[in-house]
């Protein structure tokens, strides 16, 4: 896959899970079979309005070459999408949410973080 299409999906990704937490925190809430509450609202608010700016970080670089930014970002994806597919395993493995709840994201983190881990490996790659 070209880097700019990885960028593309990266920025897709963030945009669709941003725009769910951010307008619909309460139907978010239920997609991770979680009960809606005002605090859950706000969290979700949050995390959304975080996912949109990575959204558009990722969107902006998609056409950039190989620089130490580009690198920068690709780090950030990584730490991001680890500490995110760690976190979401955590919360399943103490009980607080079901596997279920959290599989939708784990997939989008392991796509992610793959092409964030591949770019790095391989800068010169198109």
């Amino acid at each position: 896959m070209k880097r700019a299409y990885y960028f593309w999906l990266a920025a897709i990704l963030a945009l669709a899970f941003g725009l769910l937490m951010f307008f619909a925190p309460a139907f978010a809430a239920t997609q991770f079979q979680l009960t809606g509450s005002p605090a859950t609202a706000t969290i979700f608010r949050v995390l959304g309005a975080v996912m949109l700016g990575v959204a558009t970080l990722n969107f902006l670089v998609r056409n950039h070459q190989m620089s130490e930014t580009l690198k920068a970002v690709l780090w950030a994806n990584t730490v991001i999408h680890t500490v995110g597919f760690l976190g979401d395993l955590w919360s399943v493995s103490l009980g607080e949410i079901p596997l279920a709840g959290v599989a939708a994201g784990l997939v989008a983190h392991l796509i992610v973080l793959a092409g964030a881990l591949y770019y790095l490996w391989k800068p010169s790659a198109p």
